[in-house]
């Protein structure tokens, strides 16, 4: 049976670290260990940890939450590592749905499952890996987020032979681990709800333009890495993955008027392999329009007139 190690990186935390600490001492499959990493908060989550039976490790500078997430990962014993990010909670069944995936899947590196939205937001969030048997997710997860990663547990071996979190890094890092797990090695997923992901005005994914920057980043950094390995063909078909994301997020700023953001879009075309001329030059005329040329513009393309700037077909 997989043994696991619980990390929960936390930064200012008092409010929310409790609850998250409950939930993993409920659960019906109890973990190896909890390990808490205290990145210098400046509140007293570090002592509320403690005092509720965590090992806390606690760090002298802030340094960001990849750096946390590691230092949680290297002093963890256990065969996997289960990430709870300390503004979130498990249901009770967490560790023996998820983790239980990779006891009956030994050829998943990575396993998850579904995640109910509370606070701010509601609903739930299935991710992008299909139930079933374990697969490849490499293209979902060049596309978008594939995973939340409070409901994730990974392998610690594959977590180390993808060299961790990009401690450089402070926002999309998600995003950016998963989709380097996904390159090396197959994922396996529940569609129960184990999860519960707290949405708020302090977490860093609700600056979503700085979010939206360091994915693309991430995306010429792991298209590069595809093409020295020798993987043209994939590295081929995520390029044009690519293409197609840029183009949504052009249309995505357009269709929110936000016309500042889509001109940051466009200055992300560097970023895109063989970003399409016509494309850029259509998306910079638009970006140019004064404000009070924008609604007539719209309505003259819903009329059909400017045939030539449609939104490409799906």
């Amino acid at each position: 049976m997989v043994t696991v190690s619980v990390v929960i990186p936390c930064y200012n935390r008092a409010a929310m670290i409790g609850d998250a600490i409950a939930s993993v001492h409920a659960q019906t499959s109890a973990p190896l260990e909890l390990i808490v990493v205290d990145d210098a908060s400046h509140d007293d989550s570090a002592d509320i940890a403690e005092r509720a039976g965590a090992r806390v490790i606690r760090l002298a500078t802030n340094r960001g939450n990849s750096t946390a997430r590691n230092v949680g990962a290297r002093v963890a014993s256990g065969d996997a590592i289960a990430w709870l990010d300390s503004d979130d909670y498990w249901e009770p069944h967490h560790l023996a749905t998820v983790a239980g995936l990779l006891d009956d899947f030994p050829d998943a590196g990575v396993a998850s499952a579904a995640v109910r939205l509370v606070g701010a937001r509601s609903g739930t969030w299935y991710g992008r890996v299909p139930a079933g048997p374990p697969v490849n997710v490499v293209r979902e997860a060049f596309y978008a987020t594939v995973a939340q990663p409070t409901t994730t547990v990974v392998r610690r071996e594959v977590l180390a032979a993808v060299g961790g979190f990009d401690e450089t890094e402070r926002c999309a890092v998600d995003f950016d681990i998963l989709l380097r797990l996904a390159y090396k090695n197959r994922f396996v997923s529940s569609r129960e709800v184990t999860a519960n992901y707290r949405w708020h005005g302090a977490q860093i994914s609700t600056d979503s333009e700085t979010q939206v920057r360091a994915t693309y980043r991430f995306r010429k950094r792991a298209l590069d890495e595809i093409r020295r390995d020798g993987e043209e063909d994939l590295a081929e078909e995520l390029a044009e993955i690519f293409r197609n994301r840029w183009a949504e997020d052009l249309w995505r700023a357009w269709d929110q008027g936000k016309t500042g953001w889509l001109r940051q879009v466009l200055a992300l075309a560097p970023l895109v392999p063989e970003a399409p001329r016509a494309l850029k030059w259509k998306w910079t005329f638009r970006s140019r329009l004064p404000a009070a040329a924008v609604p007539f513009f719209r309505a003259v393309r819903s009329a059909g007139v400017l045939d030539f700037l449609r939104r490409p077909s799906a």
